[in-house]
């Protein structure tokens, strides 16, 4: 009972923060006492308490205020100061840093996208090549190549097309015209055994 009642004892966490707080001047350190800070307010802790803050760290407190001063000379938050029951206290405004974060979405949004058409005509050309359905494996490979190593559609299909004019069908070896052809290397498909990638990478040739 009391591990099923740990499983949802958890705090929000800013995936947009957690993914990017080393582009925002963020250290491990950083990011976490910032975490802290973002639950504290949620919570509605006011004043922020610097004991809570230390709790559960190796830091101490001048690491603490070293790292506040560094969260404000970044630009991550402002401290405000509120008049509360007679007594002016301060808090921390943490729009600063939900401007910045809004800016890692814009700039996601903005970023080209892979055409879905033309991705499912490529896999379709494949499929329709080799005879078969492309495998889980073989899509994340190809989507990895678009993705990742933002090859485009036209120079897979270009790469496919070398391999299996020499009767070679390894997406291994398709790999390999890639990266000869991004480095203006002539690719050569003689004198190699021909790999088949429908039965698992076996040889073509019976050798």
């Amino acid at each position: 009972m009391v591990n099923d009642y740990l499983k949802y004892i958890t705090i929000p966490v800013n995936k947009i923060l957690l993914d990017n707080y080393a582009k925002l001047g963020l250290d491990e350190a950083g990011v976490i006492i910032l975490i802290k800070l973002l639950e504290q307010d949620r919570s509605g802790s006011t004043p922020m308490d610097f004991s809570q803050l230390l709790q559960g760290t190796t830091l101490n407190e001048s690491s603490l205020t070293h790292i506040i001063q560094s969260l404000i000379k970044e630009r991550l938050l402002e401290l405000d100061t509120h008049e509360l029951d007679g007594k002016y206290i301060e808090t921390y405004n943490f729009q600063p840093l939900y401007n910045k974060l809004e800016d890692f979405i814009v700039l996601e949004d903005k970023q080209p996208k892979k055409d879905d058409t033309t991705l499912r005509e490529l896999f379709e050309y494949i499929e329709q090549l080799y005879g078969r359905t492309i495998s889980p494996n073989e899509y994340q490979r190809l989507n990895s190549w678009m993705n990742d190593s933002n090859y485009q559609p036209e120079q897979i299909q270009d790469a496919v097309d070398i391999a299996y004019k020499s009767n070679i069908t390894s997406l291994q070896y398709v790999e390999r015209i890639l990266s000869s052809t991004s480095k203006s290397e002539p690719v050569k498909g003689t004198g190699l055994p021909v790999i088949s990638w429908l039965d698992g990478g076996s040889r073509l040739d019976n050798k």
